[in-house]
């Protein structure tokens, strides 16, 4: 059941759809429907917030012959709403924000949520976010920070946050009952070896302007934003949370609507891998055969795999912890480690096939786990000489 959850979900990860996509949808939900038991449809809705494509799901389910439970299409609409209304208040607030710091000179660039809700997607409500993400320069980082308590945004009580991260502690003001969470960037990515260093100056000169209810805001251009989506959604360090479906229907989304006005040589140059990774996401849903022929994606490097493997996150070793696990399972958690699913595969190392596939998967994922056990055994040595 859960496959055919997570096939429905990708199968909607997307900002516009076309026939091929919505007979694949139709499809898919008459297959769920003949097999649904009592809960089904509940977590269908589950998997759909948790994967932050509920809004999506809602927007494509009005757009095909279907006939979904009236308690599921009631509740996927409040869903719907409840996304809308957060982001329209998202908007308002960042408008002042911007305001402020153009008053006071300060260079900002808006990233992730508030950016791609404003100017990738049909409306902002189909994009959900969990805060909202500025970039500014070090030198700027106080200033903007103090414009922000001026504000009323408040830092928490206790926070974990080291001095040195690379986003300041959050800021919260609640408004109109939403609590509303500023993070203050001073790096857009976690300062770690699987990332570039990633400041304002290396953005700010090549970024983009777009609309958010009529004021002009700026952000990363269109090839950073795509490689930045794919650096922050698939190709996070083990230990950090899997990828959720709405970073592919930013992917999907991005290539879709602007395959025309990317600079795919530059983009390339960054990211040699971007077009082998983004055929894996038509195994997801299906882009357009125009897009596809456009960007010369190698789609037909991605056919034949089971549905159970597409759209896996890595469920291995250290993303699952052995003390965690039961003994029954350790067997499946240590296959998981060792030999994670292969779309999983080609997407993280950015490798179809050949050659630099079977180096990914017996080269340098392997080396990827042992750094993590060195690090673990490093930092447990160090523990128990403390005791």
């Amino acid at each position: 059941m859960i496959c055919m959850i997570r096939k429905i979900l990708s199968l909607c990860a997307r900002n516009s759809g076309h026939q091929i996509m919505y007979s694949r949808l139709e499809q898919t939900l008459l297959s769920f429907q003949a097999t649904a038991g009592a809960d089904s449809w509940n977590r269908l809705l589950y998997e759909a917030e948790q994967q932050g494509v509920a809004p999506l799901l809602h927007h494509h389910s009005r757009r095909i012959d279907f006939q979904f439970p009236q308690d599921f299409r009631r509740l996927l609409h409040s869903l719907y709403l409840r996304s809308r209304q957060a982001n329209t208040v998202r908007n308002k607030a960042v408008i002042e924000i911007l305001a402020r710091y153009d008053a006071a000179n300060i260079p900002v660039l808006a990233i992730k949520g508030i950016a791609l809700c404003n100017f990738l997607y049909e409306e902002p409500g189909l994009r959900p976010m969990r805060d909202i993400d500025l970039l500014v320069s070090e030198s700027n980082l106080a200033a903007a920070q103090e414009i922000l308590l001026e504000l009323d945004y408040l830092p928490p009580e206790q926070h974990d946050i080291p001095e040195d991260y690379y986003h300041l502690p959050p800021l919260v003001k609640t408004i109109a009952g939403l609590p509303l969470t500023i993070e203050l960037h001073r790096n857009l990515l976690p300062f770690h070896p699987r990332y570039p260093l990633w400041p304002l100056e290396k953005s700010y000169a090549e970024s983009r302007s777009f609309m958010i209810n009529g004021m002009t805001a700026r952000t990363l251009s269109l090839e950073d934003t795509m490689w930045y989506v794919y650096l922050h959604g698939f190709q996070a360090p083990l230990t950090y949370e899997p990828f959720r479906l709405v970073h592919a229907a930013d992917m999907v989304s991005l290539v879709e609507k602007y395959s025309e006005q990317i600079n795919w040589k530059l983009l390339l140059k960054h990211w040699s891998a971007a077009t082998d990774v983004l055929s894996c996401f038509h195994s997801l849903t299906p882009l357009q055969e125009e897009v596809i022929s456009r960007c010369n994606l190698p789609v037909e490097k991605q056919q034949n795999q089971a549905d159970r493997v597409v759209g896996q996150p890595y469920q291995g070793w250290p993303q699952r912890l052995l003390k965690d696990t039961s003994k029954g399972k350790r067997p499946q958690l240590i296959w998981d480690t060792l030999l994670p699913s292969r779309w999983w595969m080609q997407v993280y190392y950015g490798h179809l096939s050949g050659y630099g596939y079977w180096k990914a998967r017996f080269f340098e994922h392997p080396r990827e786990v042992w750094r993590w056990i060195k690090g673990y055994l490093l930092l447990y040595i160090k523990t128990r000489k403390k005791e």
